[in-house]
């Protein structure tokens, strides 16, 4: 395991995106639970792990944990003093390197392109800080909305993954595989020797 010093915050505009810690477990317990629903779809380890004020608390500890480790970095999106949804880094590896992002934004909020603000400055922070060399993004086929937001920000659709994911309603679908690769890192790592080490490369 990789002990990655990943950013407590990030900021935006708008937005002030922060590690989320067990503290924080009442308001996001809140914020799953008003959005179940739309949850179930897309987020199924959120919505079955996070179910009262004690299995939050668990679930952030554990996120909490995985950062230090550098295998996850979980972002509360707050706005306006109040939490309107997350961005996760998540799936790392370090070889490569490379991770998936998801996100979400509670429904109040959405419209206002706060997930399309968040999702960007993520992917910077990936590519200049962390630097990740890809990013990827797997997305239910029928969530438009979501394919328009990583499509706005140049991700391109690889393929689609056939009975890739079990949402938490029980069904078995496709998920649709985007990527987004660091092209300056790119070009460097392929005027480099690809027999030595990775850490040399940035």
């Amino acid at each position: 395991m990789m002990d990655v010093a990943f950013r407590e915050e990030l900021e935006t505009e708008r937005l002030r995106l922060k590690i989320l810690r067990e503290d924080n477990a009442e308001v996001y317990l809140a914020l799953v639970a008003k959005n179940r629903e739309r949850l179930q779809e897309s987020f199924q380890v959120t919505v079955s792990k996070v179910s009262d004020i004690k299995s939050t608390k668990a679930f952030l500890k554990k996120a909490y944990n995985e950062l230090r480790y550098g295998k996850l970095a979980l972002y509360g999106l707050w706005y306006k003093g109040a939490l309107a949804g997350m961005v996760t880094i998540k799936d790392i590896s370090w070889q490569v390197p490379k991770c998936e992002v998801s996100y979400f934004v509670a429904e109040e909020y959405e419209g206002q392109g706060l997930a399309s603000e968040a999702l960007k400055k993520v992917c910077f922070y990936c590519f200049s800080e962390l630097k990740i060399l890809k990013i990827c993004a797997r997305i239910i086929p029928d969530n438009s909305r979501s394919i328009r937001l990583v499509q706005k920000l140049g991700f391109e659709l690889e393929g689609t993954l056939k009975a890739d994911y079990k949402t938490g309603l029980g069904d078995l679908i496709d998920t649709k595989y985007y990527g987004l690769v660091n092209e300056a890192a790119l070009a460097k790592y392929k005027s480099l020797d690809t027999t030595q080490n990775n850490a040399s490369l940035f």
